[in-house]
């Protein structure tokens, strides 16, 4: 009662933020633009992660959190040896710093959030649930089995949050859906110099073709080995105009280039490896492709819509929420060969056609993506738990 007092009388709201890791991933990205863009007049934002500061400055989002003049805490995380340490140092930051609320994305972070916030008697502990965990019945198991430390699970779509509830078997009050965001007009800026972006690190045949880019961890949830399979069927009827680029990196990197070998593809298929500048690389595309396995509400198609780029996807969460009434020509079923086939060739054929989607991709996620959107139901959200 008597925080709930303080908060009444205008104190701002200690947030604490728990992820495991700050690299440049969808999360992490999506945790950057919340973290930065809360109303700083109501709330005080921090940020833990689990692991220590990434030795890769180049692929970590530390300094643009500090940047923007967020703290951020690393507590060292290496493996279960030190996970008891780790634990107990959190534990210890968060009842320091007095914490509200505590938002904790993805699994490792929602567990040791959970058990620490409440060990820290925080008043109000959420954990974010960023993909459908399908292949990972164990974890779904252990999020019921600790329901009763959790105020609210925030969903990154109604996809999702559906799957939570029915699969997942959380409790239906206590499920939000809060899409991620997007900040368009950097993405407009992008597109427009997009002409003038410097490609001169792309090895030749590359870089000269119009590009089908896919961006992604290379493992088996992105689906890059069936889009690989299924390139071997359409690709060489447009290599002289086409190529198809991979951004990305991850475990499956050797399997995949085999797959390009056997198949003929070297000539046709680019791997970029990790880029820092994915979304310069989005500007420049001319069509998006996301044949995933599964989702959550892929951050990647979020930013290829912002810059007005049609797309080719699976029809997993998240995808058909984002392209709304053109999902259509942009969507089918995970391992549907021919018609993913079918309609890869009829986009590639029609400039028109891509232009008129991108067109349409952008004004949508415009209008219901907004960075300053999501914050906002970050925000009202946390209230309303603290006034219960």
């Amino acid at each position: 009662m008597k925080k709930t007092a303080e908060k009444k009388c205008g104190a701002k709201i200690r947030v604490a933020f728990l992820i495991t890791e700050l690299s440049r991933g969808g999360a992490e990205k999506a945790l950057l633009q919340l973290a930065t863009t809360l109303d700083l007049t109501r709330f005080e934002p921090v940020v833990f992660s689990l692991s220590g500061l990434a030795r890769d400055l180049e692929n970590s989002l530390v300094p643009l959190f500090r940047e923007a003049g967020v703290e951020t805490v690393e507590l060292g995380l290496t493996g279960l040896r030190n996970a008891p340490t780790v634990f107990r140092r959190l534990t210890r930051e968060l009842k320091r710093r007095q914490v509200d609320v505590l938002q904790s994305f993805m699994f490792h972070a929602n567990i040791f959030g959970r058990f620490a916030g409440r060990a820290a008697r925080v008043p109000v502990v959420c954990s974010g649930i960023r993909v459908a965990e399908r292949d990972a019945p164990r974890r779904l198991a252990f999020d019921r089995w600790t329901r009763s430390l959790v105020d609210a699970w925030v969903c990154v779509g109604e996809a999702i949050a559906d799957f939570s509830r029915t699969v997942g078997r959380l409790p239906e009050k206590r499920v939000f859906s809060i899409p991620n965001g997007v900040r368009v007009a950097e993405f407009e800026t992008l597109e427009r110099e997009s002409a003038n972006a410097d490609f001169t690190w792309v090895p030749e045949p590359f870089g000269r073709r119009k590009r089908i880019v896919c961006v992604g961890r290379l493992a088996p949830q992105k689906g890059f080995d069936w889009l690989l399979k299924n390139a071997a069927t359409w690709a060489p009827q447009i290599a002289n105009d086409w190529e198809i680029w991979i951004v990305g990196d991850g475990p499956e990197r050797d399997a995949l280039r085999r797959i390009v070998e056997t198949n003929g593809l070297a000539n046709v298929v680019f791997f970029a490896g990790w880029r820092p500048n994915v979304p310069e690389i989005l500007a420049s595309a001319d069509l998006f492709a996301l044949p995933s396995r599964w989702e959550g509400m892929p951050n990647a198609l979020l930013e290829a819509a912002s810059v007005g780029k049609a797309a080719l996807c699976s029809d997993v969460e998240g995808v058909a929420e984002i392209l709304g009434d053109d999902a259509a020509p942009q969507m089918c079923a995970f391992d549907d060969d021919k018609s993913w086939r079918d309609k890869i060739l009829t986009l590639a054929s029609d400039a028109a056609l891509r232009e008129e989607l991108g067109r349409r991709n952008r004004n949508r996620v415009a209008q219901e993506f907004s960075v300053e959107s999501a914050t906002r139901k970050y925000e009202a959200l946390w209230t309303r738990l603290l006034t219960k």
